[in-house]
This record gives C-alpha cells, structure tokens and sequence, in this order.
C-alpha cells in the first residue's frame, strides 16, 4: 500500500467530488478524481489506487459496470470499491456488491461512517497487500526448496550383466516426502529402496532429507538388510516419533549377474514382480513402519530375478491416484497396465497411465517408482 494511502474519487457530481476531498483532507490521503466512469477506469489502471470511492449513477459508463471491469481484470492489484449512490433500496445496495464492490454508503453522507469506512477498507487492504507480500516470499522459498530436494536424487548407475534401473519421483507439492535411492556396495551389489514420509511438504522434505543420509551411512557398514532396516528405524523413532510422522520403506539388495534379489518391507507395499507368468506381488514378510516403534525386528524375503523380468518398487501415490468420480487407480488396474505395455522400462508407461487416469488434475500425493529388471540375453551366474 502507498504511503500516504492513495485513494481515488470517482463521481460526476463536482460538489460531492469536493465534498468528500474536504472531509479526507484531514486524514492526509492523497486524492486523484474522475468526472465520469470511463475516466475512473482509465485512472484506476493507471494509478492503482488503494481505495476506490465509486458513484453509481454516472454518464456514460456507470459505477457497478466500472467495479465489474475492474475487479474482472486479473492483471489488477486487489483495489476495495466503496459504492456511493443515493439510492437506498436494496436491490441497488446488493447490485453493486453483486458487481464486486466491497462496501457500499448512502447519500448524504455521513461524515462518521464515511470515515470509519474509508478506514476499515484500507486495513483490508494492507493486510491483502502484506499476505501477498509473504506469499510471493513463501513460493520463492518453495521453489528453492524444491531445486535443493533435487539434489538429493541420486544419478542411476550403470549396472553390470546387463542389469538396469530405471527412477522418478513426482512430488505433490513444491517438494515431497517420497524418496529413493540407488547405492552400489563394495561387493557389486545394489542397495534400492523406495520410502514414503507420512505427510508431503517440507517437514517430510527435511526428514527425507536426514534419513536418506543415515541410510548412505549405515548401508555401508551393515551386511544384512533386515538388520539395517533395524537399526535405521531405531534412529527414525528417535527423530520423528514424538512429531506423530512415521515413515513406510521397501527395501532392496540386488546382485546383477545372479539377479539375486533380497527385500525387506517396513509397512511398504510389496513390490510388483514382472515374470512370464504374468504381474504379482512378491511376497514378503511384512514389518512395521519406521518410526513408529524403536525395537521393530524385520524378515528379509528372497526371490531370483531371471533374464527378461522386472520388478516395480513403487508409493501408495501410484495406486491411490484418483479419477474425477474419486474412483482409485487400484493395483489391478497397474498390474493390467504392466502386463499390456512394451518395456521395460514399465515405470514410465505406469505414471503416465496414472496421469491420464486422474485427467489434468493435480495429484494428492507424491508418486514413486523404482524399477530394476533384466536383459532377455543369458549372463553367466556368479554367486554373490
């Protein structure tokens, strides 16, 4: 808002235009006036006053067609519109906060209620004008959160045996509380993991962030997976447990040449094994989510991925994507989608299955997948 606040005076009526600058002066706004509505138009765009004091009853071009005109223009600054008309029925009153205006006085004036409304509408503006501000601030600042959160996606290795992996990650909002990663071990097998923070924006963003660094971490010093998951939970219930946030992860270790494949699950959904026989849930011991409880023990689960297979690790985004009847994509419907697409990789038909399943609009959570999956050419096995 200009200081002093600029207010604009918009009748065709020179006394009453006088009359009103006479009883404002003392208040020290600044006064701009038009004679007639076109007028009031033109200097309401070219100007922006804070406050718009505008007559109804006007030549040609009225007050409630200017108020419509100006507050339809969405290249326009919010500007309150005070109708002035000495009319008193109803249905002029509710015409011209009909067209937009936001408050309305009757003629003669009232020097009390005029003030005090001149008043009341300029802290609307302000706080219109201050919300703005900070709202401008807070998508900067999400933007740039969401160029950081970028970072922390890992570049996908080249996998030996013709081995491959292939990743995404579509946030929901600015930034998101699904993460994955890709890490390579100094045995040539392949930490993989898909993990879902219980909420989206930046608290998950920030807790993405501190555990995919604790995974990095303790990946390397932990030879089992089941007893990683353990201890990276214990951590994860000392970080987030009193904030209510839990966290859901599927877990991976995969040697390329045998396509040996561990998984273990911390209240996850299961992976989705691509094989000739078609598109099934592997089946996995299924263990608690991390954070929840601080002494959770976890089963690792074992399967052989052979020449020619994939497998999906993938976020309850997927398969609780919503169409516009509100009806779920549904984990049916990916394993159809799965068995009837050329790939791999599948991931990349699967999410833009999704996004024409939910027709344009703006998906409700973050969406997630991780796919690893063979060659059809035979490799020579070597046990890891």
């Amino acid at each position: 808002m200009k200081s002093p606040p600029l207010i604009l005076i918009v009748d065709d009526n020179p006394t009453n235009v006088e009359i009103l600058q006479t009883r404002l002066a003392a208040s020290n706004y600044g006064i701009i006036t038009a004679t007639d509505g076109e007028a009031g138009l033109r200097m309401a765009r070219e100007h922006l006053p804070d406050l718009i004091l505008l007559d109804i009853m006007m030549p040609r071009m009225d007050g409630i067609s200017v108020c419509r005109r100006i507050k339809s223009d969405t290249s326009l600054p919010f500007m309150p519109i005070i109708m002035v008309t000495a009319k008193s029925e109803s249905k002029d009153i509710v015409a011209g906060l009909e067209a937009g205006g936001d408050e309305y006085l009757t003629k003669p004036l009232d020097h009390r209620a005029l003030v005090s409304r001149v008043k009341s509408m300029l802290r609307i503006k302000e706080l219109h004008d201050k919300v703005r501000e900070q709202s401008v601030q807070l998508k900067f600042q999400l933007e740039t959160a969401t160029k950081i959160q970028s970072l922390f996606w890992p570049k996908i290795p080249e996998l030996e045996a013709g081995s491959h992996v292939w990743a995404i990650s579509v946030p929901a909002a600015y930034v998101g509380g699904d993460f994955y990663d890709v890490i390579m071990l100094p045995d040539a097998s392949v930490l993989v993991y898909v993990a879902d923070v219980s909420d989206k924006g930046v608290a998950a963003a920030l807790i993405m962030a501190a555990l995919s660094t604790k995974i990095r971490i303790e990946a390397q010093q932990q030879n089992e997976i089941d007893t990683l998951l353990g201890t990276i939970n214990a951590s994860t219930h000392q970080l987030i447990s009193e904030e209510g946030f839990f966290v859901t992860i599927v877990l991976g270790r995969y040697w390329p040449r045998s396509g040996k494949l561990q998984i273990v699950l911390g209240g996850h959904l299961p992976p989705l094994w691509l094989c000739e026989s078609g598109a099934h849930l592997t089946v996995s011991a299924r263990g608690m989510a991390l954070g929840v409880s601080p002494d959770t023990r976890y089963e690792k689960n074992e399967i052989l991925l052979s020449p020619g297979e994939s497998i999906l690790f993938y976020s309850d985004g997927i398969i609780e994507a919503r169409d516009k009847n509100l009806e779920l994509f549904g984990s049916e419907r990916l394993k159809n989608i799965v068995t009837d697409s050329k790939g791999p990789p599948f991931g990349k038909t699967v999410l833009e299955s999704v996004g024409l399943w939910q027709e344009g609009a703006p998906a409700a959570d973050d969406q997630t997948i991780l796919e690893i999956w063979r060659e059809e050419k035979s490799y020579p096995l070597r046990d890891p």
